[in-house]
């Protein structure tokens, strides 16, 4: 018999002595992979809930944190047989909203992403992965790193890693210009160097395009199978994740626990679980994916390159051609070193227009609006005209500064979210719309107010929560305050870079109602996603990125 990993019996957590309970009278069992008898097959848990349900909570109280009652409640016995202890042995990744490195790596807000190395304070992902595997500081100038690390060593050599997970070749890329699935594969090999025996991982596929999440989830399935845990040339460790009810349920799950209010609704073997919660209305798996979706158009076989002609922008009618442009790309070429990301590519933005920009990740959607909003460096040197004006001036005709674009386009994206002051209340977020940064005083139009107060009305949010800070809300709440900072002020040009990720279902329906009644015809709306149920019924074209480097043309279309 072998010995369970983590074993729960009849406990109560709580964050503080006299603080709420919360999880009453959990019962859990996971079973080790690791241990001198291991099971004929492994246990894969998925912890599944709405926003605020208490998903992040329960990974926690897995990895040892909150108080238990009782105090011998909460035991590892697989751990103590191995003498090991569960701070080492079990590590816990969130990607849920800082990023793919959290705030572990350095960078000035958006455009750090773009610049090219700037020396010690752009570390490879080499250097990255040696330093926080070995607990070495990552910045300073008084520090032999080298010595250090040609003499101590990981738990886990750093080939076998990176091997695994198929990072050798980005090794010695800058870890900030890595993309949303590189840097989740990184956040996992830098916890998978630590020779750990359970990875808890919260959302790992949010925001990550169709590929990426089929790799990531083929890597965690081998990683948490009894083969590698029986093949020391391997890297194993037990996995625990945390999903939505609508997200996309992995095949390789074997159990799942349902939560609601930081209580368990129900947990158990995954087709048990699937059917008491249907019982009760709820869905779990593929509720964001429907065979009439746009991206069905996009990446359905046989038209994602339907004709030659498609390489090109859709024909304009000659009612669209009188459209006044906001955005005019023409033939931008961007490479990062060796890497070629955009090229001889072009782009048309016109008033009412409704694109969805789609592609891998890595494949240049960001750096493409981050051209529209200047935050990318070439912004100033690339062949792009907004608003019919030249970023710099040119003879006869001025530049456009940005301070200017900013109170011409609303923006949400991940890089957004990351960077948002969390002490700011929800309303002072929503009111930074209309201020030059997160943190100065906005300067509101005569009847500022009372949109403000409509746009709360409309999602229903108290004056008391409101004033709840954003770092103490949910993801989903700090996704939607986002949303309605990028559209309140009903700006020219409204970008939203994945900012449907991460929200629960019923505020993601309300920001598609606000969308299809209040987008105005004078308005533009750029939509990035990889879930077709983020991709509002408004958009009605479309542009396709090929992965980087790749060499082919963008493909263009319309939906049906």
């Amino acid at each position: 018999m072998s010995s369970p990993l983590i074993r729960i019996v009849n406990s109560t957590f709580q964050r503080t002595k006299t603080g709420p309970i919360f999880f009453p009278n959990l019962n859990f069992t996971l079973e080790s992979i690791t241990s001198r008898t291991p099971l004929t097959k492994p246990q894969r848990w998925s912890i599944i809930g709405p926003s605020n349900s208490g998903k992040s909570t329960f990974l926690q109280v897995l990895q040892g944190s909150h108080i238990c009652t009782p105090i011998v409640g909460r035991t590892y016995p697989a751990l103590t047989d191995k003498k090991k202890y569960a701070g080492s042995s079990i590590a816990r990744v969130d990607f849920s909203a800082q990023g793919a490195f959290g705030e572990s790596v350095k960078g000035e807000y958006m455009s750090s992403r773009y610049e090219s190395r700037r020396g010690a304070t752009d570390l490879t992902l080499r250097q990255w992965l040696e330093r926080t595997a070995l607990h070495l500081p990552l910045y300073t100038d008084n520090f032999d790193f080298e010595s250090h690390v040609a003499t101590k060593a990981a738990d886990v050599p750093l080939e076998t890693v990176t091997t695994g997970l198929r990072l050798t070749g980005l090794l010695d890329q800058p870890v900030s210009t890595l993309s949303n699935g590189q840097g989740r594969r990184a956040r996992i090999a830098q916890a998978l160097l630590r020779g750990v025996d359970l990875l808890l991982l919260d959302e790992p596929f949010m925001g990550l395009d169709p590929w990426s999440t089929e790799r990531l989830s083929g890597l965690l399935k081998t990683i948490s199978s009894l083969e590698a845990a029986n093949d020391t040339s391997q890297i194993a460790s037990q996995v625990v994740v945390t999903q939505r009810p609508q997200d996309h349920l992995p095949d390789w799950v074997t159990h799942i626990a349902y939560l609601q209010d930081s209580k368990v609704l129900t947990m158990g073997e995954r087709d048990e679980v699937i059917a008491k919660t249907s019982e009760r209305g709820i869905r779990i798996g593929d509720g964001d994916k429907r065979n009439d979706g746009i991206l069905h158009k996009v990446y359905g076989t046989g038209v994602s390159i339907p004709s030659e002609d498609a390489k090109t922008e859709p024909t304009k009618t000659s009612e669209e051609g009188k459209k006044e442009p906001v955005v005019e790309m023409s033939g931008i070429q961007i490479s990062y070193r060796d890497r070629e990301i955009l090229k001889n590519f072009s782009w048309t933005i016109k008033r009412g227009d409704r694109w969805g920009l789609f592609g891998p990740n890595g494949s240049g959607k960001t750096t493409l609006l981050a051209i529209i909003t200047s935050d990318h460096p070439l912004s100033y040197s690339q062949p792009v005209k907004l608003f019919g004006r030249p970023r710099l001036p040119e003879k006869g005709v001025p530049g456009i500064s940005v301070f200017e674009l900013q109170s011409l386009i609303g923006h949400s994206s991940p890089e957004i979210h990351q960077f948002f002051p969390r002490r700011r209340s929800l309303r002072k977020c929503v009111e930074s719309a209309w201020a030059d940064t997160f943190i100065t005083k906005p300067h509101f139009p005569p009847d500022g107010e009372r949109i403000i107060d409509d746009i709360f009305k409309f999602f229903d949010i108290s004056p008391e929560e409101q004033n709840r800070e954003f770092g103490e809300c949910g993801v989903s709440t700090q996704r939607l305050a986002l949303f309605m900072r990028a559209v309140i002020k009903k700006p020219d040009i409204v970008i939203l870079d994945e900012a449907f990720s991460g929200m629960d279902e019923n505020l993601r329906d309300k920001c598609m109602k606000w969308l299809e009644e209040g987008l105005e015809e004078r308005q533009a709306l750029i939509v990035v996603s990889h879930l077709d149920g983020e991709v509002p019924r408004v958009v009605d074209k479309w542009v396709r990125l090929r992965e980087a480097g790749e060499g082919e043309s963008a493909v263009f279309g319309k939906r049906a």
